[in-house]
């Protein structure tokens, strides 16, 4: 599964002996295209995995992010999307 950055953000809250603050990011979910009969396009195209957007959000920590990836739609298809790992 991959994730897309939708917000970043930093929480402030004074405690009883410091300041204490939390940096989060909002995520958006995709899951990978499997193939199907009607299409049966590959799992990945030139290296770059075929993903579809979910409708589930999440607040993660900001240190818990592991790498940044390219997510280009695919225009011709619906809710369809590759991830490219290799651009950064």
């Amino acid at each position: 599964m991959k994730v897309k950055a939708v917000l970043l953000g930093e929480l402030y809250a004074n405690g009883p002996q410091e300041n204490e603050s939390f940096s989060f990011v909002m995520v958006k979910w995709y899951d990978y295209c499997l193939p199907t009969r009607k299409e049966p396009e590959p799992l990945d195209i030139f290296g770059c995995p075929r993903v579809k957007m979910l409708e589930e959000y999440n607040i993660v920590p900001l240190e818990s992010v592991v790498e940044s990836v390219h997510v280009i739609p695919r225009f011709h298809k619906e809710n369809q999307y590759l991830v490219n790992k290799y651009i950064f």
